[in-house]
């Protein structure tokens, strides 16, 4: 089997056309027809229909594209662990998380493994929890960062810690200065909100219509960076984690406001992984990291765990 084949079959089924493809590998046309050509001549069967739009998976090329992603992801896996097996302290990781949690949460934990391991590689790819969660089933990642995680997902969810939500707003905004607000307050301002596939949209739906509300905001997003730029202007009110601000809130520049009894939004904060795959040295610090997080979180301690290594240098660990 060539595995280069699968790689280009990968490709081709992702952006559906053979030119883009052979451009993205860095290949030429021909080049990736070859590729396509041997795959189905090995199969014995046609996995691609070609025509002048572009090219669509066949029912056979569908289940191929499946399992190729599991197994080149696999590959990729443990080419890492024999070199964990070799002692070198190198590879990559490949984490999925909501956009919300990225720059807060993520970037202080991975600058601090990367202080003590640069050998290490991390790639880290934002998406809904659903997105997130079919990541981590076909193997295109190795960990997960996931709140509002379906009752479905729960065999890979390995630690949660609570996670409130609260109304965001600037601090000259009138409610700036509420020890607490209800939804009903809130909708009386401009409100900024992703749109409704997002989980955190559907519990604020959920909570209106329990109060006889609806909900009618100004600004519809799911983008992070625009949600807080419309804070800061004073021109929304966000309803989100206030650990996504937490440099904002401490500068004074945003304020937090909680959600009032039976308006309040509560979820957990899971790190997620697959159940049955092994991780590879690098998946397992960045994991050792966040399942520290979360326990520090538990014990209402703050801040990134100092990292250091043990002795024998068998692996990361975090102290309290």
């Amino acid at each position: 089997m060539d595995m280069k084949a699968l790689s280009v079959f990968i490709e081709v089924a992702r952006t559906g056309s053979l030119r883009q493809a052979a451009q993205l590998l860095g290949m030429s046309p021909a080049a990736v027809a070859r590729k396509l050509d041997h795959l189905e001549y090995y199969f014995r069967t046609q996995l691609l229909d070609r025509s002048p739009s572009g090219m669509a998976l066949t029912a056979a090329g569908e289940l191929l594209a499946d399992r190729a992603r599991l197994t080149l992801g696999d590959m990729d896996t443990t080419r890492q662990l024999i070199d964990d097996l070799r002692g070198l302290r190198r590879g990559s990781v490949c984490i999925y998380a909501g956009g919300a949690l990225v720059s807060e949460l993520l970037v202080p934990i991975l600058t601090d493994i990367h202080d003590h391991y640069p050998g290490l590689r991390f790639r880290v790819s934002e998406g809904r929890t659903q997105e997130l969660f079919e990541a981590l089933r076909h193997g295109e990642a190795d960990l997960g960062v996931a709140i509002f995680s379906p009752e479905s997902a729960r065999p890979y969810v390995q630690a949660s810690t609570p996670l409130d939500h609260a109304a965001i707003m600037g601090a000259d905004h009138p409610l700036a200065t509420m020890r607490g607000v209800s939804l009903r307050d809130i909708v009386r301002h401009p409100l900024a909100v992703p749109d409704a596939s997002y989980s955190v949209r559907q519990e604020v739906e959920r909570v209106a219509r329990n109060n006889g509300l609806s909900i009618d905001p100004v600004f519809v997003t799911g983008s992070l960076i625009v949600q807080k730029e419309l804070a800061l202007q004073g021109r929304a009110v966000l309803i989100l984690p206030p650990d996504c601000f937490r440099r904002e809130i401490e500068a004074g520049s945003l304020r937090s406001v909680p959600l009032l009894g039976d308006d309040r939004i509560s979820t957990s904060l899971d790190v997620c992984r697959h159940p049955e795959r092994a991780l590879t040295y690098a998946a397992r610090a960045l994991n050792a990291a966040l399942l520290e997080h979360v326990r520090r979180r538990e014990k209402g301690m703050g801040g990134v765990a100092p990292c250091w290594q043990d002795r024998r240098g068998a692996g990361l660990r975090y102290q309290a």
